[in-house]
């Protein structure tokens, strides 16, 4: 019996759908749904999925957008299995993650929430570095940036059942989840990469602003009193923002990717790079 639920909400994915879905269809375990939402992609998206016939897919065409946080409590309440696993529509997993995650998973009882490392990529499908991730003992490592890899996570469903996800912490949905859960849950983190990780070519500036706004939200659910600490850390939002737009407008964008993943010695590169072409010119 299935084990494993994979859910992905695509919107507008269109150009790297495929290699997501392909990478997990050809997983090394091969037991599991993989349940899929277009949310109202305005191109070919749809088009690309209805491509995969593969009884393991459920396939949900929506032509309505109604956000990636809507959706994800959406994809949890569909699944049907004890795990869940949270998979973006443009990152690439690794042959055996799921493998290695459902053995952890099974071995490890404790552990409600499992994640990886993983592989910096750009939109070409080339390697850039290393992506770290650590482990959460509590709120503070939350606080201090060591939030797992979203979508390298595999979680038990009915904790995210419990804890649904909120709406209006604008890019900051996964820390907010991430905060709430480090009290009461076992965090396990996998030492090695087992996803690769799409870094996004949008402007940082952009998606910073976004995201001020969602740290202002945040601070001031779980922060309403401390009013040096959410000044300080708004102030170091902002600092962040104005740093990145500079950067931007001096066409430095590729300095602001760099800070996000560690540089990889050449033979390590180039292990990572035949793994992720096996995957992403399969099919």
């Amino acid at each position: 019996m299935s084990q494993i639920s994979i859910g992905i909400s695509a919107y507008n994915t269109e150009k790297y759908i495929k290699y997501a879905i392909q990478s997990i269809l050809a997983q090394s375990y091969r037991d599991f749904e993989l349940i899929i939402i277009n949310d109202g992609s305005t191109d070919n998206t749809s088009d690309e999925i209805k491509k995969f016939n593969d009884d393991r897919i459920v396939f949900i065409d929506d032509k309505e957008n109604k956000g990636l946080i809507f959706r994800l409590n959406q994809l949890v309440k569909l699944s049907k299995n004890d795990f869940f696993i949270r998979m973006d529509a443009d990152d690439i997993m690794f042959p055996d993650r799921l493998e290695k995650q459902i053995e952890i998973l099974n071995t490890n009882r404790n552990a409600d929430i499992i994640y990886s490392d993983a592989i910096s990529i750009n939109n070409k499908n080339e390697v850039l570095g290393y992506k770290k991730s650590y482990l959460i003992k509590n709120k503070k490592d939350i606080l201090e940036g060591r939030a797992p890899i979203h979508p390298s996570v595999a979680i038990k469903r009915h904790v995210l059942l419990d804890n649904p996800y909120q709406e209006g912490f604008f890019q900051m949905e996964d820390m907010e989840l991430w905060y709430r859960l480090a009290e009461n849950y076992n965090f396990f983190n996998i030492n090695e990469p087992l996803l690769f990780y799409r870094e996004e070519s949008t402007k940082i500036s952009i998606k910073h602003k976004k995201m001020r706004k969602g740290l202002f939200n945040f601070t001031q659910k779980y922060f309403p009193d401390h009013f040096i600490f959410k000044n300080k850390i708004m102030l170091a939002s902002n600092l962040k923002f104005y740093m990145y737009s500079i950067l931007e407008f001096f066409n430095q964008e590729n300095l602001l990717l760099k800070r996000r993943y560690s540089q990889l010695e050449l033979p390590e590169c180039r292990k990572y790079q035949e793994i992720l072409n096996k995957v992403s010119l399969n099919g």
